[in-house]
């Protein structure tokens, strides 16, 4: 029977020699072994969330560019889908308050649509963190997990926090989105509309700034080359563009300046732009994968 050493996100087979380990903190970002046949085995917290096995190298990745792929059997496939879907409501929903539309009830009933589906996409992704196989026999293969997870709680990896505060920052925009049909004065605006929408912004900016210390083993990377790279910064400019409209959204009785509803509507549409673009590129990514 094979024995395990455990070394952050999964158990190993001690009959791999460990070679290094890189942390950001005190979360572990990326694996290096050798395996017994001298085959050196990089595993990377973001890989191995999303089921990718073993970091190829850069020249594997090169291969193969397949923009729309049909895979309705990947749950990382399903993933980009809901989140693109999620992100064409909220640009519609700008796009039609920008253009000066009166349908107030319509815009406010897309935005909601949309927060739904971004909530499908934020919990299918912090789901598939959680159940990321737990242990790797002495082949590579992730062993089968005893039970399947629909919660948990998994505060020593960063592929959790790079999931689970998204998740919840879309339960909170659920919220918003929803007490936006009501009819309220500015004080309950703020309270019912803008605080949860504040508080989903910075929860969305927390899983933003996790993704990037994911990928990049570090504060910040530069890595123009390479399509995950432009899939993490690209989210990430959305979350911060989510901020800044949250930011410009606060209510006052005497506003300070007469245009900041434009400006936070404005800053949606290219949080939500960000956000399709990100996802639609998670598609192919996948056929990189495939390929490598």
């Amino acid at each position: 029977m094979s024995t395990f050493n455990k070394r952050a996100f999964v158990n190993f087979s001690d009959e791999w020699e460990h070679i290094e380990s890189q942390y950001v903190g005190p979360f572990a970002t990326r694996i290096v072994h050798r395996r017994p046949d001298g085959t050196v085995d990089a595993r990377t917290s973001r890989r191995h969330r999303k089921h990718f096995g073993s970091d190829p190298g850069p020249k594997a990745k090169k291969q193969g560019h397949k923009y729309l792929i049909w895979r309705p059997r990947s749950l990382n496939w399903w993933i980009a889908l809901l989140f693109m879907i999620g992100s064409w409501h909220f640009i519609s929903g700008s796009v039609f308050v920008l253009a000066g539309s009166s349908y107030a009830y319509l815009i406010d009933l897309i935005y909601f649509i949309g927060s739904i589906f971004f909530t499908s996409a934020g919990y299918s992704q912090y789901y598939q963190a959680i159940n990321a196989p737990e242990a790797l026999d002495e082949n590579g293969r992730p062993l089968a997990a005893k039970k399947r997870r629909y919660l948990g709680w998994q505060p020593h990896r960063l592929d959790f926090w790079a999931t689970f505060p998204q998740f919840i920052g879309t339960l909170a925009f659920n919220v918003s989105t929803f007490m936006a049909f009501a009819s309220v004065e500015w004080l309950g605006y703020d309270l019912l509309v803008w605080v949860p929408d504040y508080v989903g912004s910075i929860l969305f900016l927390v899983s933003g700034i996790a993704a990037v210390l994911e990928f990049c083993h570090r504060l910040w990377c530069w890595r123009l080359n390479d399509l995950t790279w432009w899939f993490i910064i690209i989210n990430f400019i959305g979350c911060v563009a989510f901020m800044i409209s949250a930011f410009a959204a606060f209510v006052r009785p005497n506003p300070i300046f007469n245009n900041l509803t434009t400006w936070s509507v404005l800053f949606t549409l290219i949080g939500a732009v960000c956000f399709f673009v990100g996802a639609y590129l998670m598609w192919p990514e996948m056929a990189q994968e495939e390929a490598a």
